[in-house]
């Protein structure tokens, strides 16, 4: 039996059903196309936005930077903050001599002050005292091991050479490098407010933030409130234009209640009421970005500047 033969219209029509049907095909391939690149370009333009709003922030920082930095400009000036519509900046002044010198507390003989650092951080008593020691035997010039510390073979052993480095830190971040400070930069982030490698290891309670106070005086916080309402004026409220100032470091364990001779003795030799080293911290933000520049100026000198996300 013979097959029919498909007859010429017959097979026009399955030959327009197939072009309808590569038509679809090639408009949903095309969709395809312009749905990517719809996201890609999104993408981009969202990746530009950031861009901008960085830079937009670090302009304004930068702009108030160079208003703090102004020899004559003072810590309760107005000028140091401006807002605008999509952004601005605030400019905060202290003396750098406010953080401890992490340098001069371990070369001292007497780390009393360090330990109580770590315990106001609430540090495990054994923890704290394996840390003191790694970070005594990172500064010191010898190869002696500290009774809990780590020298050269301890490095060795987690797989690092040429450590420690047996000086003084040159900046915060090298602290990193010490046998157990990434747990106390996972467990304390904000640690490096606590220190600084600058100023002659003297704290200057003027500027100092109070927990400060109260760890080198080794009281607990609530004895801190004649110090501070005087430091602060009648506004209570610190670096403006009313704010007291400490001038003795008989008045500040008077105001303390600290009579206990070693305390007393502790203050003498650890604080100073204006310290040389100027420490400006200047925030711009712009949209959601925020960006912070800082700036540590010795007689109109730069000591040393660096630039971070702010939060």
């Amino acid at each position: 039996m013979k097959a029919s033969p498909i007859s010429p219209r017959r097979s026009s029509i399955c030959q327009r059903g197939s072009s309808l049907i590569a038509v679809f095909w090639m408009i949903a391939v095309l969709g395809m196309v312009l749905f990517a690149a719809t996201k890609l370009l999104a993408t981009d333009t969202a990746a530009a936005r950031v861009m901008r709003d960085r830079m937009q922030a670090k302009r304004y920082a930068e702009m108030g930077l160079e208003v703090g930095r102004h020899p004559r400009i003072e810590l309760y000036d107005p000028l140091l903050s401006m807002s605008d519509d999509s952004g601005g900046y605030s400019v905060s002044i202290t003396t750098e001599e406010a953080r401890f010198n992490i340098n001069i507390l371990l070369l001292n003989s007497d780390r009393e002050i360090l330990r109580r650092i770590f315990t106001y951080w609430k540090m495990r008593p054994e923890f704290a005292s394996k840390l003191s020691d790694a970070l005594k035997d990172w500064v010191d010039a010898d190869d002696k091991i500290s009774l809990n510390g780590a020298e050269k073979r301890e490095y060795e052993k987690l797989g690092f050479d040429h450590l420690p480095f047996n000086r003084p830190f040159k900046n915060l971040d090298e602290m990193l490098l010490v046998r157990g400070m990434e747990t106390v930069n996972a467990a304390y982030p904000g640690w490096r407010d606590w220190f600084t490698v600058y100023g002659d290891g003297k704290v200057d309670v003027n500027e100092a933030r109070p927990e400060f106070i109260s760890v080198l005086a080794a009281v607990p916080m609530e004895r801190l409130t004649p110090l501070l309402t005087l430091r602060n004026g009648r506004d209570g409220a610190h670096h403006t234009i009313d704010d007291g100032r400490l001038n003795s470091a008989a008045q500040v364990a008077q105001l303390l209640g600290v009579f206990q001779p070693k305390i007393v003795q502790d203050l003498q030799q650890w604080v100073q009421f204006a310290g040389p080293i100027r420490r400006i911290e200047s925030t711009g933000s712009y949209n959601s970005m925020r960006r912070k520049i800082i700036l540590i100026t010795q007689n109109n000198q730069t000591i040393w500047r660096g630039e971070m996300p702010s939060s």
